[in-house]
């Protein structure tokens, strides 16, 4: 109860408003001293006696040059002086529950280093367009376009390669790339992984306009090992398209090693508050140094939270762009099976053992030539028990495909079988 009550004091102390205020030093009249009374007397008698009377006259006139002159020159002096001083007064900011004083901010008139990491890395960000053929409710095919970003990364022969994210040219049946500004060039698809979401094109030189040629530049890949949260992290793309192309936004490193469940496949990534919006996807995350440490690829999207955005690591990335560079596909061993896990609780509740339980088969995949069926439930491969799909996927990612792994399966929840699976590509 207690817990509860301080974090309702907690709101409410978050609900209260705030006030910071500006307090001007006001300017304080100082008092007459009482030989300047005394002078203002004298000059105000001797200007009375001086207009009613002739004796007045005689007398005013030489008190006025004799005394009252000298004496006004010095009042005049005196008041010149406090006046000049009050004409600047001390502005103090003060917080009214600290009660401490504010020095005001001064700018050093020195530029953000964002300016020149800016400067280093847009040349070497695209704009990524792909075209996909859709089909509406009539059957009528139809082109649809979507808009990424890209990083020039190396070049191989005449090819300038880009790395980008696979999401972006899913399925495209055109893709072209348009960089410094407004130059649109065809892209080729090079290679592809889904499973990491990352794709590599490629443009050719000879189709490069002649004035830009030597404009462009490739990026330099840093190190994201080394990254620590609270670093600097710009984040430059292309959001929403090529209207707002080489936007760049500023952040930090939130942190690192967040793994998230995307589509079925848990990835590791680094998170950042710097904004990544749609069309962001596939650009570069920069560090301090100007170096690309990470490819944006997605945004937390919720009404509770804000600026949550990630990137796949670029020390994850560098391997996988080597071998879609080299060989265009990411070989990956499996049995060509969708599973769903099955966990103690539902095992207890259901009486079934703990496992995956077998929803799909793929047609002459590894599992179906094996003899594999729907609804059978993989307890174990080799001597390693299996409580997950993540578990039997990492366990499969230490074999090459052509090896042979013994699976151990429960049919008809009642009789055990141990199987032999020659492993297929599934990339």
């Amino acid at each position: 109860m207690k817990e509860w009550k301080d974090y309702e004091n907690e709101e409410e102390l978050q609900n209260e408003a705030y006030y910071y205020t500006e307090t001007i030093k006001p300017i304080e009249q100082k008092k007459m001293s009482k030989g300047k009374k005394v002078i203002a007397w004298v000059v105000l008698i001797g200007l009375l006696v001086g207009t009613s009377t002739g004796v007045g006259v005689a007398i005013g006139r030489p008190l006025a040059q004799n005394v009252i002159k000298p004496f006004l020159q010095q009042f005049e002096q005196a008041w010149a002086f406090e006046e000049e001083k009050a004409e600047t007064p001390a502005v103090t900011e003060k917080n009214p529950d600290i009660g401490s004083t504010v020095s005001p901010i001064t700018s050093t008139g020195e530029k953000s280093p964002v300016v020149e990491i800016a400067k280093k890395v847009s040349p070497s960000v695209v704009t990524v367009t792909s075209s996909r053929t859709m089909r509406d409710w009539f059957n009528n095919p139809y082109n649809q376009e979507g808009t990424g970003s890209g990083v020039i990364f190396g070049e191989k022969g005449d090819e300038i390669l880009i790395v980008t994210n696979h999401h972006v040219i899913d399925q495209a049946t055109n893709v072209t790339v348009t960089l410094l500004g407004d130059h649109t060039v065809p892209a080729y698809l090079k290679g592809y992984d889904p499973q990491t979401d990352l794709a590599v094109l490629y443009m050719k030189k000879g189709e490069l306009p002649a004035d830009i040629k030597d404009d462009i530049q490739i990026a330099t890949f840093g190190d994201s090992d080394e990254l620590e949260p609270g670093e600097l992290a710009v984040a430059i793309g292309n959001p929403l398209g090529k209207a707002f192309s080489h936007t760049v936004t500023v952040g930090v490193i939130s942190a690192i090693n967040r793994e998230l469940e995307l589509e079925g496949k848990t990835m590791t990534m680094i998170q950042t508050d710097a904004a990544i919006n749609p069309g962001n996807s596939g650009g570069a995350l920069v560090n301090g140094k100007g170096e690309v440490i990470g490819i944006n690829t997605v945004k937390l999207v919720d009404a509770k939270v804000e600026g949550m955005g990630f990137a796949i690591p670029i020390n994850d990335a560098k391997p996988i762009i080597e071998v879609l560079v080299n060989r265009g596909l990411i070989s990956r061993p499996g049995l060509g099976i969708a599973g769903l896990d099955i966990d103690r609780s539902q095992s207890e509740l259901f009486d079934i053992p703990v496992g995956i339980a077998v929803r799909q088969v793929l047609p002459g995949g590894a599992a179906d030539v094996a003899g594999i069926r729907q609804g059978d439930l993989i307890i174990a491969v080799g001597d390693e028990k299996i409580m997950t799909m993540e578990q039997l996927t990492n366990i499969l990612k230490n074999h090459q495909v052509g090896d042979v792994v013994e699976v151990t399966i429960v049919r008809d929840l009642s009789t055990k079988h141990v199987v032999k699976v020659k492993l297929q590509d599934i990339s």
